[in-house]
């Protein structure tokens, strides 16, 4: 095969790698995320979807000046693609993970409404309390003791997007008079504390906010629209910028990555393909498998598209259960949309390090059919109502262990 049809073939692979379904959702309230990365999970109502790409096949030639002997070609294998699962649904979320499993009441004391944003121990899981849909205190439930405690109160100008934690911290971002201020408070309770401010990336009057962590001693984050990794100690100092991050942005701590996931690029197709730790500076590049040349997303161990995944180095290419739907979860989670070969639907969680698969919910998938809670997707976790005044959470983290 010549250079010319090299290039062409990679060229329509590409093409046809690049029509996916979206399995995006929209932006939600206010807030971008939870630990480690600070992201917007929306509210969504899974439905099905599957994009069916149709390839063509590109013969290139070319004009000698001197006869030369014809060598036949040399077909080349075509590379087995997987087609969306069809078959049974999986087993209760509950039943396949039941320590990670927990039914909880939506509302905290005073009526305020509870919006859980993650777990800080296997028991123990943590969010705002609103009034007014406005948040006006963090608090804590503890699972087992069915008991909530408020960890801190918020005013008008600290008042909390998404939490996120760590060494011992809760910490969330604020937009204050065109800052972004970081603000923090010990788990155990306290007063909250504004540790940054710095000038917030506001694009066309649109603020995104920034992804955030916490680790080392410090609160560390990216701007959504921006590059470069940030920190400053939670104790108080001058935010500065890591060393060698100029262009990356936030992943896993450590890890940082470029182009980040859910970027508005060309280079969407390929998100998270370089990832670097900005500690050690190693760096980790996907090598996809043959055939690939675009992914839904990418994490530090797995990489997946809308129907089979595989490890960063290109090994453990396998079928996914279902079609996948928006990101990875704690680095191993996809959710995905399920059918069996009666038309039923459900949504349902997979873990793409064990192949264990839980079902959260049906989904409508025929006229009659009962509508879906709305599932609100953070980072280390997926929670919808049950029933009224109830909510189930599953901590993909506990799910992990």
């Amino acid at each position: 095969m010549t250079d010319i049809e090299d290039r062409l073939r990679d060229a329509m692979t590409a093409r046809a790698e690049a029509v996916r379904d979206d399995g995006r959702f929209g932006t939600p309230p206010a807030s971008r995320g939870a630990s480690p990365r600070f992201r917007p999970w929306a509210p969504v109502a899974v439905a099905a979807s599957i994009a069916v790409v149709t390839t063509a096949t590109v013969v290139g030639t070319r004009t000698v000046a001197s006869p030369t002997p014809t060598v036949p070609a040399v077909p080349t294998a075509p590379v087995a693609q997987p087609t969306p699962y069809v078959g049974p649904l999986a087993p209760p979320v509950k039943q396949v993970w039941p320590g990670a499993v927990h039914e909880i009441p939506t509302k905290a004391p005073g009526g305020r409404v509870f919006t859980p944003d993650l777990f800080v121990t296997d028991r123990v899981v943590v969010g705002a309390g609103l009034t007014g849909n406005r948040p006006d205190g963090i608090w804590s439930y503890d699972v087992d003791r069915r008991r909530f405690t408020r960890i801190a109160a918020l005013k008008s100008s600290n008042a909390s997007s998404k939490l996120v934690f760590g060494d011992g911290y809760l910490a969330w971002s604020t937009l204050n008079d065109r800052r972004t201020e970081i603000w923090a408070v010990p788990v155990t309770g306290g007063v909250p504390r504004r540790i940054a401010s710095v000038k917030a990336v506001i694009i066309d009057d649109s603020y995104s906010g920034i992804d955030l962590a916490v680790a080392d001693g410090t609160a560390v984050w990216s701007p959504v629209d921006g590059g470069g990794v940030y920190r400053a100690p939670l104790k108080g100092g001058k935010a500065s910028l890591v060393d060698g991050t100029k262009g990356f942005h936030l992943a896993d701590w450590p890890w940082a990555e470029r182009p980040r996931r859910g970027a508005e690029e060309r280079s969407a197709s390929r998100p998270v393909e370089h990832l670097q730790n900005v500690l050690t500076g190693e760096a980790r590049d996907v090598v996809p498998p043959a055939g690939r040349t675009s992914w839904n997303d990418c994490g530090v161990t797995w990489c997946f598209n809308n129907i089979e995944a595989w490890r960063r180095d290109g090994t453990g290419r396998h079928a996914l259960p279902g079609t996948a739907r928006g990101y990875l979860h704690s680095g191993r989670f996809v959710l995905l949309h399920q059918e069996d070969r009666d038309g039923r639907g459900a949504s349902s969680v997979h873990d793409l390090a064990t192949g264990r698969t839980g079902r959260l919910f049906p989904v409508p998938t025929r006229r009659g059919d009962k509508a879906a809670p709305t599932l609100y997707m953070h980072e280390d976790m997926f929670r919808f109502r049950s029933g009224s005044g109830t909510q189930v959470l599953v901590d993909l983290n506990a799910a992990a262990r």
